[in-house]
């Protein structure tokens, strides 16, 4: 019993996910894992990554930023966060740098959906926000927005337009930053026509 409590010592330092290095790292023989996931005291969620089992709840957002540290939240995903759509996204929405690894997104819980961005789009607008306890990396308010008008097409017609008009009533939105990224992801016009009709 004691050993477990050693071992959950190691989990909740890092948000009750771990990965194997940081198991070896705190002197521990990375075989005790596998044990440990015989005995259904943590569970695998992908090579090299593993979850505490007990009454205590790890949230999607501990998991989604300890896998994949380099993604961003985008679009329904942000837009939930934000409060400008109500509809919970069934998929979290990640923005990664076009050419990252596709099979490290394969795994069953949280789903996430990637979309893959080129290099120079990734750090227009990125911010930080704390969410379910944790600190996520994140498009802010004007890029999401930008980002919701260049692929209205792709997008939920009704959602786009509930995200548009809560944005237009946000009192933290900032329309200079808006078009300031629109004009370097060239989109402006778009931007332009879709906001003016609510402006």
């Amino acid at each position: 019993m004691k050993k477990y409590k050693d071992y959950k010592k190691i989990f909740d330092l890092h948000g009750g996910v771990l990965k194997t290095s940081e198991f070896q790292e705190a002197g521990y023989h990375h075989g005790i894992l596998k044990e440990l996931v015989n005995e259904d005291i943590i569970i695998k969620i992908k090579r090299g990554y593993y979850e505490w089992q007990n009454e205590e709840f790890v949230s999607d957002a501990t998991i989604i930023t300890k896998l994949f540290p380099d993604a961003v939240v985008y679009l329904d995903s942000a837009l939930f966060i934000y409060g400008y759509i109500d509809r919970t996204p069934n998929e979290w929405h990640l923005a990664v740098e076009r050419g990252s690894a596709r099979p490290r997104f394969n795994i069953d819980y949280p789903k996430v959906k990637p979309h893959y961005i080129e290099k120079k789009y990734m750090n227009i607008g990125k911010t930080k926000t704390s969410y379910e306890g944790q600190e996520i990396s994140i498009f802010d308010r004007d890029r999401t927005i930008c980002d919701v008008i260049r692929h209205a097409n792709k997008m939920d017609k009704e959602l786009v337009n509930q995200s548009i008009k809560n944005y237009v009533i946000d009192p933290k939105k900032n329309t200079s930053n808006l078009m300031e990224y629109a004009k370097q992801m060239r989109a402006e016009n778009k931007v332009n026509i879709m906001i003016g009709m609510w402006l």
